[in-house]
């Protein structure tokens, strides 16, 4: 630790482009720190944020999705660099580390969109090829959440480094998965039926049980992380559905991966927990069809 870790720092215009290119590779908070909608702390050489911070940019709008943010925050990014620079050092409580790849969250068979070796620190850059893998999947300048489950699918395939449980990846949930997949949209919270203390500590345990295998499964980590996109744009006022699915804009993929933008008016909408739940499973039960067939 090289400098005060409350403490928010200035940072020039190079050194800022540089850290979100090769340390602050998830689009949502790599944008956010490009923009300055989220601070930067500690130094340079070693950069932390905010849980509070994160939080509050997740829930702007009226939601609640800033507590995912802070479950990968928390889960992922608690580590920073220690005097042997590696990631082996504790954070300071109420903080968390901008060094994403080499750490817990990067894994095998992501998309190759923003990092390249996910074990070595800041192995960040953008890759032209792999947004295009993603992008021309569009019809209309939209992606459907099925297409993303498949572009999922399709980065698991490509790397025989990557970790998924089969073709059954419902078995790691106990059978919750299938009776989820059944009530995906509109009616989760009929799902959950009861009081609203029930619904809640419903909510947590299929919360529980995909952060929990998130770092265990590649293909539930890379659906989780797509989940927080689809999240963030479901309550988009605009947002339009195809063939009945969720879409996410390759204008609003091309600001956030490329241009290093948040989606415009993205705080004016509300961003929930339960579109995050809803569209991660989704996009599970998408790239695991995909993905069986992919080995058979």
């Amino acid at each position: 630790m090289d400098g005060d870790p409350d403490s928010t720092i200035v940072l020039r215009d190079e050194e800022r482009s540089r850290l979100v290119e090769k340390s602050a590779t998830c689009p949502f908070v790599g944008s956010a720190v490009a923009e300055g909608k989220l601070d930067v702390r500690n130094s340079v050489g070693n950069p932390l944020a905010s849980i509070a911070d994160v939080r509050e940019l997740g829930n702007s709008g009226g939601g609640d999705l800033g507590e995912v943010l802070v479950l990968f925050a928390t889960g992922n990014h608690a580590s920073m660099l220690g005097d042997g620079g590696k990631l082996d050092e504790p954070v300071p409580a109420g903080l968390f580390s901008l060094e994403f790849p080499g750490s817990q969250g990067a894994h095998p068979g992501h998309s190759g969109i923003l990092m390249g070796d996910p074990t070595a620190l800041r192995s960040g850059r953008l890759s032209s090829v792999d947004f295009a893998r993603l992008a021309n999947r569009a019809a209309n300048g939209l992606i459907r959440r099925s297409d993303a489950g498949r572009f999922i699918a399709e980065n698991l395939s490509n790397d025989p480094d990557a970790k998924v449980f089969g073709a059954n990846v419902a078995i790691a949930f106990g059978g919750d998965l299938l009776a989820f997949a059944s009530t995906i949209g509109p009616s989760l919270l009929s799902a959950l039926r009861g009081t609203d203390d029930e619904a809640e500590h419903g909510l947590r345990r299929l919360e529980q049980k995909i952060t929990k295998l998130l770092g265990e499964d590649n293909l539930i980590g890379s659906a989780g992380e797509f989940g927080l996109l689809f999240a963030l744009m479901a309550n988009r006022p605009d947002a339009p559905l195809v063939d009945g699915e969720p879409t996410v804009s390759v204008q609003d993929l091309e600001r956030m991966f490329v241009q290093k933008r948040l989606p415009v008016g993205f705080e004016t909408w509300r961003k929930l927990r339960t579109d995050w739940v809803t569209n991660t499973i989704a996009l599970i039960i998408a790239a695991s069809k995909k993905f069986s067939v992919d080995k058979v």
